[in-house]
């Protein structure tokens, strides 16, 4: 057979993007067809969903994506539906977590349901948390001592609220007990006493002894112990409105 009609029966090259038309791997002077494989398969770009072909590879041994290159085809998208890894998942929950925890402070309790929610067993749970304390993303007693400090002094709110968000956010009572404990009283009762100044310019008009049940009521809610509660409604409201 001619070399011409031998030429009709070849298919169409499509080359590589980081291939030079015109050039064999081995044309490189002084450089075997092995040592220019490497130089070529080292230039590619570092594009998992590209692979390219080694030495030795079939096409039944190599991802089908691998070879949509080669083949002038597209990428098939049915491939974004195979399942995730081991290190896929791993890497996709560490950096799920990580984000929260940069944005915002979390508890212990808060970042085990979000483990849970994303397929780790109680095992995994157990050994991401540790890991996660030993870097110093997680520390519920630091915690509860900055939701003490916002939730005193920048929303007004008195131990018993601040406790039920502590234990609310899924911290240990017993730390959580421990950071109101260290609330001063004196502080507590101050604060108290300036929420009531200003919810009672809201209730001017009111009958005393309405005015007198839905301050009590707001404080209360605040979550003020009661003592601070009656001593703050009979210092606002004018005795008379009592």
């Amino acid at each position: 057979m001619s070399d011409a009609s031998s030429n009709e029966h070849l298919a169409s090259v499509s080359y590589l993007p980081w291939a030079v038309p015109g050039e064999r791997p081995g044309a490189v002077a002084g450089r075997d067809d092995a040592d220019a494989l490497g130089e070529l398969e080292a230039s590619a770009p570092r594009d998992a969903r590209h692979p390219v072909l080694r030495r030795g590879d079939t096409a039944g041994s190599r991802p089908r994506r691998g070879l949509a290159l080669v083949e002038g085809a597209e990428r098939d998208p049915r491939n974004d539906s195979e399942p995730e890894t081991g290190a896929e998942r791993d890497a996709r929950i560490d950096r799920l977590v990580v984000s929260r925890l940069r944005r915002s402070s979390l508890s212990i309790a808060e970042v085990r349901d979000v483990l849970v929610e994303h397929g780790l067993d109680d095992v995994e749970v157990d050994e991401w948390i540790e890991r996660y304390e030993r870097l110093g993303y997680l520390d519920d007693a630091r915690l509860a001592e900055q939701l003490v400090h916002v939730q005193a002094t920048r929303r007004g709110r008195g131990s018993g609220a601040i406790l039920s968000e502590l234990t609310r956010r899924g911290l240990d009572p017993a730390v959580a007990r421990a950071a109101v404990d260290e609330l001063d009283p004196d502080a507590e009762r101050a604060q108290a006493f300036e929420v009531a100044e200003r919810r009672a310019r809201q209730l001017r008009g009111l009958e005393p002894a309405t005015a007198h049940r839905r301050l009590s009521a707001f404080l209360q809610r605040r979550g003020y112990p009661s003592d601070v509660v009656r001593d703050a409604v009979a210092k606002v409201l004018p005795a008379e409105r009592s």
